[in-house]
């Protein structure tokens, strides 16, 4: 017997994160068996993560499930999985916006989706939230299409543009846009030793918005900059509105904990470029409150953002220079700016989702196998 077995895997790019992508037929059906398999594959838990495929960051210790859909109303399953650098945890709890950029063509070219030139629509069950996205993918001879001449913040370069449309995702978490049924909650932090302010919005990924001010914070602060109390804090937060929400107590990543302040001038994480006020509606900063503060902005959160800031009286709307509504939300965050459309409106029973949609680009870095120590995860 070998010692060693070989799974097969690609290496994708979604936007400003990338992930290693696995077949579901290539994957342990036993929960805690696929979660050690996970791990292994990864490297985890190790700070390094040397012995696995793990980039030893946030953004890069990911993974997509991908298999024939589960349901009528879409062509695949789609799996997302944040797997723990150094510690040996698997979380479900979210579905990765810019990671979804790249499950539409991984399909494509999987054969699980016939291709339909110039674009092709791949409807997506997000096994996570039990909710349907459309991935919209350039295709040229057949194929998805990588060259092109859209740029991302946070990504070298350019690409073809993947359009991620997220209009049917509002209440993937607690079945409902706002959880508590109100745009602000008051909410106390013991470390703060006061109340403090914010708004529990679920579409896209649920988040909690909290004024950068409230917590004795400037807004413009970056990976580097963001301290043990900073997170300290904002744990505290998260796990607070995770009660309201009566999400399940070992959630550990939502709701994702986001701190939003007025447009102002700063320089970016890398110091290449300065984000000028007149370029944002406002500045966001997004923890994971287990590794830090994100490098630039989550997909799922930046859906959220979008349509908080145009819910009249969450803290993001505060916060907003820009008040109109249907819009381009410009955020600005540690890499750049994203920019995603959002339209929201207002009805006798609350606040409904009519559209939110995004641009990413994406691409397939590499095919190959990784090889486990044979049974090494049973």
């Amino acid at each position: 017997m070998a010692e060693q077995i070989k799974v097969p895997c690609t290496i994708m790019r979604g936007g400003t994160s990338k992930a290693v992508f696995l077949m579901e037929n290539h994957v342990p059906t036993d929960p805690d068996e696929r979660d050690r398999f996970l791990l292994k594959i990864f490297g985890s838990p190790d700070k390094r993560q040397i012995d696995g495929l793990g980039g030893a960051d946030l953004l890069t210790s990911k993974c997509a499930i991908i298999g024939p859909s589960t349901r009528e109303d879409a062509d695949i399953d789609y799996t997302f999985a944040q797997i723990g650098i150094a510690v040996p945890t698997v979380s479900y709890e979210i579905v990765c916006g810019n990671i979804s950029a790249a499950v539409g063509g991984y399909a494509i070219e999987q054969g699980l989706v016939r291709a339909v030139e110039p674009e092709t629509i791949v409807k997506v069950h997000n096994t996570n939230t039990g909710k349907i996205l459309r991935v919209i993918v350039p295709i040229v001879n057949g194929q998805p299409r990588v060259v092109g001449d859209f740029a991302i913040d946070g990504v070298p370069g350019t690409g073809a543009e993947v359009k991620l449309d997220y209009s049917g995702t509002s209440g993937g978490a607690t079945g409902r846009l706002l959880p508590t049924s109100r745009v602000r909650d008051t909410l106390h932090v013991p470390s703060l030793g006061k109340d403090i302010e914010v708004s529990i919005v679920d579409v896209g990924t649920v988040s909690v918005f909290i004024k950068a001010e409230d917590l004795g914070m400037t807004g413009i602060e970056m990976p580097d900059t963001y301290t043990d109390e900073h997170n300290k804090v904002l744990e505290e937060v998260r796990k607070v509105a995770s009660d309201l929400c009566e999400l399940p107590p070992d959630n550990t990543m939502t709701p994702f904990p986001i701190f939003v302040s007025p447009p102002t001038s700063y320089k970016t994480h890398a110091g290449d470029r300065t984000i000028n006020v007149d370029e944002i509606d406002l500045v966001a900063r997004m923890v994971v409150t287990a590794t830090g503060m994100h490098k630039a902005f989550p997909g799922g959160g930046s859906i959220c953002i979008s349509i908080a800031a145009q819910i009249e009286g969450t803290v993001v709307h505060e916060c907003s220079s820009n008040k109109t509504s249907p819009r381009d939300v410009k955020v600005g965050h540690p890499s750049g700016v994203i920019s995603i459309y959002g339209d929201v409106v207002r009805q006798d029973d609350g606040w409904k989702v009519n559209e939110v949609h995004f641009s990413r680009t994406a691409r397939r870095v590499l095919d190959g196998y990784v090889y486990l120590v044979d049974g090494s995860w049973k």
